[in-house]
């Protein structure tokens, strides 16, 4: 009888476990992504995605620290997107959660921006600068063309039109 009651426990205790785990997970995407998802975060994302530059030294000198405005969107952006980056790397938030959360958006900044985030690694911060963001980008891109293989192509002809 006391081993029956033991092990009634203990498996109690394991789904009680199981799902404060998964509570915890949830709460921690929603908190992740909220800041993303919210009218401020839209903004930001709007007003990063339609700056336009030629270079790396163009980009610094329009949207470096003399423009402190745009400079703070900017890098609010990447930071947001970086600690997505290092919550999916570390396993804390699961990646498919995080895409459908909203996290695929990373796909067109980071085609957009990698030029320029590769550029503050060699020319301030080194080659960390931004790894997680980098690693968050490749994991959305993965489930992005399980679901949609043609997307790769699409982007590339996207960014090709940008440059254009």
């Amino acid at each position: 009888m006391t081993a029956a009651s033991v092990t009634v426990a203990a498996i109690y205790y394991m789904f009680t476990l199981r799902i404060n785990m998964k509570a915890r997970e949830m709460e921690i995407c929603r908190l992740a992504t909220s800041d993303m998802s919210s009218q401020t975060g839209l903004n930001r994302y709007a007003t990063v995605m339609t700056l336009e530059w030629k270079d790396y030294e163009d980009f610094m000198q329009r949207y470096g620290y003399s423009n402190p405005d745009i400079f703070g969107k900017f890098t609010s952006q990447l930071f947001m997107l970086e600690t997505m980056g290092v919550l999916v790397k570390s396993g804390v938030a699961p990646a498919e959660t995080m895409y459908y959360l909203g996290g695929y958006g990373v796909l067109r900044l980071w085609e957009k921006y990698k030029d320029i985030i590769k550029g503050r690694r060699d020319a301030a911060f080194g080659q960390d600068y931004m790894i997680n963001l980098e690693f968050f980008a490749g994991e959305m891109m993965k489930i992005k063309m399980r679901h949609d293989a043609s997307f790769k192509e699409k982007l590339e002809a996207y960014s090709r039109t940008r440059k254009a």
